[in-house]
């Protein structure tokens, strides 16, 4: 398996293994079968990889700019993990659980909210996908839908979201690719596993 470092920063088994849930994630609640996902598993391995390299420029480019990020901004963030894992309680014993204090916790999520506002900077001018765009994808896969007896109507939103993030997607991957020629990108075929 590859491994990269990023400006001499080694990018962590854990990171590769993160984007990668997030891939699968993604792709399977966008109508991806299990075995489609078996069978493209190396590329989404290799993208997971480049995503995972991606997160750590947008995350040393948001502590360059430094970002404004205001408590009220990390307070949102700390409410949605506490409604992600099933309230205040199960949050108290997540952190437990992981080694973290509150206010640890607290500094990682004010990072990602820095990478977010980061992101909705560069995709500013990133326009939403028009309903007309959204019945253009859907009359070119209407045999998927129709299959599940899904009218436009019942997938709309669904598929705004999957064009949302493409166009998006392609925005961050013309970011990332410019802060990339910025940095020190290694990646090693086979290496061991760095954490």
């Amino acid at each position: 398996m590859k491994r990269a470092t990023v400006n001499g920063v080694a990018i962590s088994g854990e990171a590769v293994a993160f984007e990668l849930d997030r891939l699968v994630r993604f792709y399977t609640s966008h109508g991806m079968t299990a075995e489609e996902i078996k069978g493209a598993l190396p590329q989404l391995q290799e993208k997971a990889l480049d995503q995972a390299i991606g997160a750590r420029l947008l995350l040393d480019r948001a502590q360059q700019l430094d970002i404004p990020v205001t408590v009220a901004d990390v307070d949102a963030e700390v409410t949605k993990v506490v409604a992600q894992v099933g309230g205040e309680e199960n949050y108290r014993k997540a952190l437990a659980a992981q080694g973290l204090t509150d206010e640890r916790f607290r500094k990682e999520l004010e990072k990602g909210a820095r990478v977010n506002r980061l992101v909705e900077q560069a995709c500013v001018g990133v326009p939403d996908p028009t309903d007309a765009e959204v019945a253009e994808f859907y009359e070119a896969h209407k045999a998927q839908f129709a299959s599940a007896s899904q009218s436009l109507g019942d997938v709309h939103d669904q598929i705004k979201d999957l064009l949302r993030h493409q166009v998006r997607g392609r925005a961050m991957d013309a970011f990332v690719a410019e802060l990339r020629t910025q940095a020190r990108v290694e990646i090693v075929e086979g290496a061991a596993n760095a954490h």
